[in-house]
């Protein structure tokens, strides 16, 4: 009976598929690119049913694995698509906080990538309290390791980013850095006063954020050799010439470590650099990426990462809201 039994189950395992944790990965990198590439541009809301079948799929086959830390990374890119991509935050929140509950029971399984997401998400919405409670949740979780990353640099092609892992024991939590870095994001979420800044130009002219107010402001932070930030400057360039004239202003904050020679770039509109630029950015929690600040005539942000046609509307819709 009992070599039966065994016999049995051995031919049921050696039936059942094997779980394909390669297969599983070019999924997601497919996933992704496709992502990537719908993250500039337009499509319609059957093309965003589409990927989102894709990434439900995908979810759907890491759940059936067993596999926790594939749970981890498909419910990532399915909040990233909920709410970086379609703005909702409460759902993706959500997903991910289902997601932590579906691996609790799986030790081995590292969660604080939900964690930094879901950090994300909450920044995006402007919801500091929340990020602070989420991180002093993460501290008590058991995915929490208190040291924190040493980090520099980041600030540009030229500037790469350079993290020191303490030398104590157990390692350390960049986890906890970036959720502390998504706290002080949530302070420029769209409504907020964006914070006033004396700062020098590229001409080492001095010059305050605020003496702008009474227009609309572009506050774009960027670096020289950023694809997204050179594949946009020309639609930037053309929506500043459409209305520069009707009260729409930008103000370029340069994040590279040697500014020389920006002026040759012969922008019409002013460039901070310098460490007073520096200052704002980290200020932010800004580093490693372009990003950019639509606000109002009072200096509150409307919107963040606005580019394209996208930008071209709110700048106009701003303009007749004077």
């Amino acid at each position: 009976m009992k070599k039966t039994a065994l016999l049995l189950a051995l031919a049921a395992l050696l039936a059942a598929p094997a779980w394909a944790q390669d297969d599983f990965n070019a999924r997601k990198q497919a996933v992704l690119s496709r992502l990537q590439k719908m993250g500039h541009g337009y499509y319609s809301e059957e093309e965003w049913k589409s990927v989102l079948t894709d990434v439900s799929s995908l979810v759907s086959e890491a759940r059936s694995s067993g596999d926790g830390d594939a749970l981890v990374q498909a419910k990532v890119i399915e909040a990233s698509v909920v709410g970086d991509m379609r703005r909702d935050y409460p759902s993706a929140i959500a997903l991910l906080r289902q997601a932590r509950g579906e691996i609790a029971g799986q030790p081995s399984v590292d969660a604080s990538r939900l964690y930094v997401k879901e950090a994300e998400l909450l920044a995006a919405s402007g919801n500091q309290p929340a990020v602070d409670s989420l991180i002093a949740e993460y501290k008590n979780s058991p995915y929490y390791r208190p040291e924190m990353y040493a980090w520099a640099g980041g600030n540009g092609p030229d500037d790469p980013l350079l993290i020191a892992r303490p030398r104590a024991e157990g390692g350390a939590s960049l986890p906890l850095s970036i959720m502390e870095m998504a706290s002080r994001r949530a302070t420029s979420a769209a409504g907020s006063t964006f914070p006033d800044a004396s700062l020098t130009d590229v001409f080492n002219r001095n010059f305050d954020l605020s003496a702008y107010r009474g227009r609309v402001v572009l506050v774009d932070f960027f670096a020289r050799g950023w694809k997204l930030w050179d594949e946009f400057l020309p639609q930037q360039l053309e929506i500043w010439r459409r209305y520069h004239d009707a009260g729409f202003e930008i103000v370029g904050v340069s994040l590279e470590s040697n500014p020389v020679g920006l002026e040759t770039l012969n922008l019409p509109w002013p460039v901070a650099v310098g460490p007073s630029a520096q200052t704002l950015a980290r200020s932010l929690g800004i580093f490693g990426a372009s990003t950019s600040y639509l606000l109002d005539p009072n200096g509150k942000v409307i919107a963040r990462d606005l580019r394209g046609q996208d930008l071209a509307f709110a700048v106009r819709t701003a303009l007749e809201s004077k």
